[in-house]
């Protein structure tokens, strides 16, 4: 247990080593289980150099709810005040102490507990500038003690789920235990740890327990982004064998192959990630099933697909059993270096000869395309959306950016608001974007106080495992914890549901480690513990900007001041209006940003901003407002049908029509009921009804419908006296007008619909 920051601003080893204590007590007997405890390497009182420790003795030490801190001769198993944890002496000395004095029990279960970063290793020595354990050094650790193979070796730690891991544990223990991802709080509760180990003479039972009690009941969230995995380190060989044939395919084809190419960018861009940094624009690593899958999806020719297939399979095999939470949907149990990663010091780390030339291909691929994706066309669509055409055979991503020009040291900047997901488009390489409403993310932190925005970035949108479409969107922040006067560079992750309610939000924290003082940039450590905001702690947001006259100089700027939250955070959507210096509303503007795998992005403002194409009609009873389309003729409604507006274009072939019906009625549910029964006894065809809510959340029912070649969607909602709205679209589709963008008109003026 190399205690690190973790222990110095947590107390994150002290409470596990307590956790362990009450787990320990609760066994019924125990003489069936030793537990000897390395712990040191932060720079606090008691864990400052190692010692080891048994039961007994660290039951003895929490007396005072300190650890290390005992001065009797008898209070540890061994001390060095001076000891390096984050050296591989000092593991080697541990396993061999556990040699030469636990080898005969018929199971042997090692943890290694602290920050993970996957192939850069684990365990950072804050007594010795945060130097830790490389693989390299754990692996010769391991042969020097010869302490013999483990039954199994876990990791509490983050990211330790990796090809890169199992390959250097394989030789040492049976089977691992890891995360691909973050492990939020602190890491496994060890009062079940312990208890599954003592109560299960299978390890893989045992193992099964861990990985679902961290999973489902540890912190008391589906949605703080876990994952636990165990697995058949003997299957390992299977897994890289496997794992070769693939890489060395693309890396062979990937330059001269248009098919494999795609559908490596595809695979390479789409896979399930771990630690995710949009402002250092960095990824730990990637899910290799998933990783498998998406390239499986894209190129399904028999010349690679049995290759993909038998590595799934070796995946299968190799994972034993694995879980993950609501929010890391695709995280099948093993993760690999992200491709696009390769340094000179991974060759140390290597996978293989394959991945590694991989990589190195990789790489040279995309530094090899300098050119930014390619705008061929825009429009602007009847209903005010934007479709955009780029061209690029390395096209990873596009998304719609919302903001406006500001100038920031006489320099002009397009300021991004929002930053959402652009929506592909029927034509190959096209993507477009819906009108923006302006409702956007803000969080309250003070109810004397109004509520401040979040810069937010669309990350990934997803089916939960409860059946539900899910969106996460990371803004980057400066995190200031409670009482703490220096911030934490931090990513905070919101979840929000498909009717945009943030229903968890998590603050991810991460360091820059350097290697050495040559090293400039170093390399980013996300730290193991996850957070949500609380009161007393302070946020400050940060925006992202594009330089008007080069827009490939994009930067980050402050989004808010230091925010002090003297409450718990109250997410919520607002309508938002900058103004400018004068007071005055500051108009949006809508851009396009396209990139490529190689990094290379496109900036496209649009010169004019389209203007919603909607009037607003007043409901004379002065129940709601609604948006219908500017420029339709207004017809005389049919009072006697409860019409109160009616409307239509020019050509005739679509329509507006607006009923409010007095008589009180029991539920929404029991007039949208009747109304379908209605639409089907009239013969109505294909019928779809669906319970939504409108962006300010308003609860409706939307049906759509068709009689002939007319198309129709409809919104009905119950106001609170019991009277009911009707609001119908009418279309007929001809060549001159497009399904698409009527029903995007038509969600568009549902989602506007407010109740005065």
């Amino acid at each position: 247990m190399v205690g690190s920051d973790l222990e110095e601003r947590d107390w994150a080893g002290t409470k596990d080593l307590h956790e362990l204590i009450e787990g320990y007590a609760s066994l019924l007997d125990k003489s069936e289980v030793e537990v000897i405890v390395a712990f040191g390497g932060a720079r606090v009182e008691g864990w400052r150099g190692m010692k080891f420790a048994n039961m007994s003795q660290i039951e003895d030490d929490a007396q005072d709810r300190e650890f290390g801190n005992e001065t009797h001769p008898d209070a540890y198993l061994y001390r060095a005040d001076g000891a390096h944890m984050g050296d591989e002496s000092s593991l080697k000395l541990f396993l061999d102490y556990l040699r030469d004095g636990y080898a005969n029990f018929d199971q042997r279960f090692l943890t290694l507990w602290d920050h993970g970063g996957s192939y850069r290793g684990f365990g950072n020595d804050t007594n010795f500038n945060n130097d830790g354990l490389w693989l390299d050094e754990m692996a010769r650790a391991f042969e020097r003690s010869q302490a013999g193979t483990f039954d199994l070796i876990g990791f509490d730690a983050c990211f330790m789920a990796s090809v890169e891991v199992a390959k250097i544990i394989a030789p040492n223990a049976r089977y691992m235990i890891a995360s691909e991802e973050l492990e939020p709080g602190h890491g496994w509760l060890w009062s079940a740890v312990i208890q599954s180990y003592a109560r299960e003479d299978s390890i893989v039972e045992a193992g099964k327990q861990m990985v679902d009690n961290f999973v489902q009941d540890v912190h008391d969230s589906e949605d703080d982004g876990k994952t636990l995995s165990l697995l058949d380190l003997s299957r390992y060989d299977r897994l890289e064998a496997a794992l070769n044939p693939v890489v060395s395919a693309y890396g062979q084809r990937m330059f001269s192959n248009r098919e494999y190419s795609d559908s490596l960018i595809f695979g390479v861009s789409g896979s399930r990630s771990y630690g995710e940094s949009h402002k250092v624009g960095s990824r730990t690593s990637i899910d290799v099933k998933h990783f498998a899958q998406l390239l499986l999806a894209e190129l399904p020719n028999a010349e690679v697909s049995s290759s993909l297939e038998e590595l799934i399979a070796a995946v299968d095999s190799f994972v034993v059993h694995s879980n993950h939470d609501n929010s890391r949907p695709n995280s099948f149990g093993i993760a690999i270096d992200a491709p696009e990663n390769a340094g000179d010091e991974y060759a140390a780390y290597k996978v293989s000869d394959a991945w590694l030339d991989f990589q190195d291909d990789f790489q040279e691929f995309l530094q090899s395309d300098v050119e930014p994706p390619e705008l061929t066309d825009s429009y602007i669509a009847d209903d005010g959306a934007i479709t955009v055409a780029f061209e690029d055979e390395n096209l990873a991503g596009v998304t719609t950016l919302y903001g406006f020009v500001e100038s920031v040291e006489s320099e002009d900047y397009f300021m991004v608001v929002a930053e959402l997901e652009a929506y592909p488009a029927e034509s190959a390489g096209e993507y477009y974007a819906p009108i923006w409403d302006q409702w956007w993310f803000t969080v309250e932190y003070d109810s004397q106080e109004w509520a401040a925005w979040i810069p937010a970035s669309f990350a990934e949108r997803f089916i939960g495992s409860d059946g539900r479409e899910y969106t996460t969107y990371l803004s980057e922040v400066d995190y200031y914890r409670a009482g703490a006067s220096v911030p934490d560079n931090a990513v905070m992750t919101l979840l929000v549901d498909e009717n945009m309610e943030v229903v968890n939000h998590q603050i991810q924290t991460y360091q820059y480690v350097y290697t050495s003082q040559e090293d400039e940039d170093g390399e980013v450590r996300f730290d193991k513990a996850t957070f949500r905001i609380a009161p007393g702690d302070a946020v400050q947001f940060w925006n992202w900007g594009f330089h008007m006259d080069d827009p490939s100089g994009d930067g980050w700027f402050e989004a808010s001041h230091i925010i002090d939250f003297v409450q718990a955070p109250v997410f919520q959507l607002e309508f938002l209006e900058f103004e400018d210096q004068f007071g005055q509303p500051i108009e949006y503007q809508q851009a396009m940003w396209a990139e490529d795998a190689s990094g290379n992005g496109e900036f496209y403002l649009f010169a004019e901003t389209p203007e919603i194409p909607f009037a607003v009609f007043e409901d004379p009873h002065g129940y709601f407002q609604a948006l219908v389309p500017e420029g339709w003729a207004e017809e005389y409604p049919d009072s006697t049908a409860g019409e109160i507006f009616s409307a239509s274009d020019q050509n005739g072939n679509a329509g507006v029509s607006i009923y409010v019906y007095d008589e009180v009625v029991d539920s929404l549910e029991a007039v949208a009921d009747e109304f379908e029964n209605q639409l089907i006894q009239d013969g109505a065809e294909g019928v779809v009804r669906v319970a939504s809510e409108t962006a300010q959340g308003v609860p409706v029912t939307v049906f759509e419908y068709s009689f002939g070649d007319a198309a129709y969607a409809a919104m009905t909602y119950l106001f609170d006296d019991g009277a009911s709205v009707f609001i119908i679209y009418s279309f007929i589709p001809t060549d001159q007008f497009d399904l698409d963008a009527f029903d995007s008109m038509a969600t568009y003026s549902f989602d506007a619909f407010w109740v005065n």
